[in-house]
């Protein structure tokens, strides 16, 4: 055969190519893995004890590694919601300590942004219903997508009982204006109409969130908030996670 033409591109291709990238996640996710590996040994003082030029600047490589592993980790999972191969768990989740866990991340990952977060987070959470990787991965990742370029622009997480479960707000200091359409705010960002720059860059976040959400049969909704006693205005997106059956009271 020396020529050939192919066919008009089929409806499955872009499930044939997700499925191929599902199957080399692990070897997507390896250089990044040890990225961050080396950079915390260094840290950890595996060749010597840095100088503070030295530290800072593999401190930088070691949040970059992570930044791009997030990234990466968003862009497999949405790989496995096109391929049909997502798997989503719902095993008894204590969220207090997940949460703990969440802000530790956002801290280890953004250390110049930590000052601006405000957290409000309740004692003794009910149990939930949830995959424990799968949130944590979305929480860190809206709250990194809610940072501002100013550094000045606080940035809330709260979580509280409700008579519908368990409710987690992000609420970042950005107003939305007449162009932002929030029927699009979880649309993946290929097919959105967002005229919003900064609220594009979030859609792997919003999308994957929308998906997880509703799969564990919670809420989710974005809004503009008015301010109040301890938060400024802005943009909250909220979602509430169904208390486990066993814990909920007759």
């Amino acid at each position: 055969m020396t020529k050939y033409v192919p066919d008009a591109p089929s409806s499955t291709d872009s499930q044939e190519i997700a499925e191929a990238v599902v199957r080399m996640a692990a070897t997507y996710r390896t250089p990044f893995i040890a990225i961050i590996g080396f950079s915390e040994a260094l840290l950890d003082g595996l060749s010597g004890i840095l100088n503070d030029a030295q530290r800072g600047d593999v401190e930088a490589v070691r949040i970059a590694g992570w930044q791009a592993l997030g990234q990466l980790n968003d862009i497999l999972d949405v790989m496995h919601l096109i391929s049909g191969e997502m798997i989503y768990e719902k095993d008894p989740l204590n969220l207090n300590p997940v949460l703990k866990d969440v802000i530790r991340d956002f801290s280890r990952a953004r250390p110049d942004q930590t000052s601006i977060l405000q957290t409000e987070i309740e004692e003794n959470l009910p149990v939930v219903e949830g995959d424990e990787l799968k949130l944590r991965q979305i929480l860190l990742g809206l709250l990194q997508s809610g940072i501002q370029e100013s550094s000045e622009q606080p940035l809330g997480l709260r979580a509280k009982k409700t008579d519908d479960g368990v409710l987690v707000e992000i609420r970042d200091a950005y107003q939305a204006g007449n162009n932002d359409d929030l029927a699009y705010f979880f649309s993946p960002g290929w097919v959105s109409k967002l005229e919003n720059n900064r609220w594009r860059k979030m859609q792997w976040q919003t999308y994957l969130a929308h998906q997880l959400i509703h799969a564990l049969g919670g809420k989710i909704w974005v809004e503009s908030v008015a301010a109040d006693e301890k938060r400024p205005a802005g943009t909250q997106v909220s979602l509430v996670l169904p208390i486990k059956k066993d814990e909920v009271k007759p």
